[in-house]
């Protein structure tokens, strides 16, 4: 009788194999410190955040002209705007700070890294690389406080002389090697900045200080006019205090639901509709921003049709609410356009209707 041959041996052949294999693949793996791995970590790091500063840089593009003229909207919440992008190794994360020392020549001073190029607003004097001693009379310390001490400069130039749209500011920034004396003018803007986040979900928010915009957001808006209703819009939310109302509400509606069991359907209920209002009041108020930047609106509200389609069966919050919510925004959109157009092919003054700021 031939007795059936035992799996035992192809099992462990296969087990060996398995083993050499594994041991093969770990063989070739370096460690995380072996001086290649270490050289081409850094070199990606170099390339991601040069890609970032690029998008910044056309953020700032729009950014800037927005919030300057944008400024009457913002009560007296200003700040003077130098037409320039001022950082130091303090303005990025830890991990960020070897890449931005090796490809954008920074240190612990806050320096120029570029200018904007005015076509309204008086060109400044700053040059790239140009490190900034004083601004205001006031002396910039190297370090995280030279940051804070510039904002507190830009902030109290701008409220001393709220009736203005701008002024000048004594400077003494290091140019070549030499001390050089500036006077710079500035814009008075709306006390926000935008900063551009390597994320690839379609999506912008204000966090009260900055307004966040997703790289994947910058990809989806190639065009400036649709990126600058994107910053109009999370502006407005600033303006209209909008992110302190949301959370008063949160907080009501979770106070609700917790006494019915904490299903979560409550607060559901209670907080959409203030935040379909929210957007709604958020959309209207941008536009006017935008429209008083220079930029033609006409057609804008497609944005409301394509973002509709993106984000079709998602629910998100905020800039980036889903349908059928995109269809309403799209029709009052337009509607808003055109009540635009009639004051401006009419000559009145591009002010909107009163919203609530309280």
């Amino acid at each position: 009788m031939n007795t059936p041959r035992p799996s035992f041996f192809p099992a462990c052949a296969s087990i060996a194999a398995t083993f050499v294999l594994t041991a093969c693949a770990a063989s070739i793996r370096p460690a995380s410190d072996d001086p290649d791995v270490v050289q081409e970590q850094a070199l990606q790091h170099s390339l991601s955040l040069n890609h970032r500063m690029t998008l910044q840089r056309r953020l700032d593009d729009v950014a800037i002209p927005l919030l300057e003229h944008s400024a009457p909207f913002c009560g007296g919440d200003v700040r003077a705007s130098l037409g320039a992008h001022i950082a130091s190794l303090w303005s990025f994360e830890k991990e960020e700070r070897a890449a931005a020392k090796q490809a954008l020549h920074l240190d612990d001073r806050l320096s120029v890294l570029w200018t904007l190029d005015r076509k309204q607003a008086p060109a400044t004097p700053l040059r790239a690389g140009d490190v900034l001693l004083s601004v205001g009379g006031k002396p910039l310390p190297a370090g995280e406080k030279g940051i804070d001490r510039l904002n507190a400069v830009l902030i109290d130039a701008a409220r001393t002389k709220p009736a203005k749209r701008g002024g000048w500011l004594e400077a003494v920034v290091q140019r070549e090697g030499q001390s050089t004396a500036l006077r710079l003018p500035y814009t008075t803007a709306c006390n926000y900045t935008a900063v551009t986040r390597m994320k690839n979900e379609v999506h912008a928010e204000n966090d009260g200080h900055e307004i966040l915009v997703n790289s994947a957001l910058m990809r989806f808006f190639p065009d400036n006019r649709d990126l600058a209703i994107v910053l109009g819009h999370e502006l407005a939310n600033g303006v209209l205090s909008h992110g302190g109302k949301t959370r008063a509400v949160g907080i009501a509606a979770g106070i609700v639901d917790g006494a019915l069991g904490g299903t979560g359907l409550a607060q559901e209920a209670l907080s959409s509709p203030f935040s379909q209002q929210f957007d709604a009041e958020a959309d209207y108020l941008g536009l006017y921003m935008v429209a008083a930047a220079g930029y033609d609106i006409d057609g804008a509200e497609r944005i409301w049709r394509e973002l509709g389609v993106h984000t079709a069966g998602a629910k998100k919050k905020g800039f980036m609410s889903p349908p059928p919510s995109s269809a309403k925004r799209f029709v009052a959109m337009r509607r808003t356009i055109a009540e635009i157009q009639s004051k401006t092919k009419n000559g009145a003054r591009l002010v909107p209707l009163a919203t609530s700021r309280s």
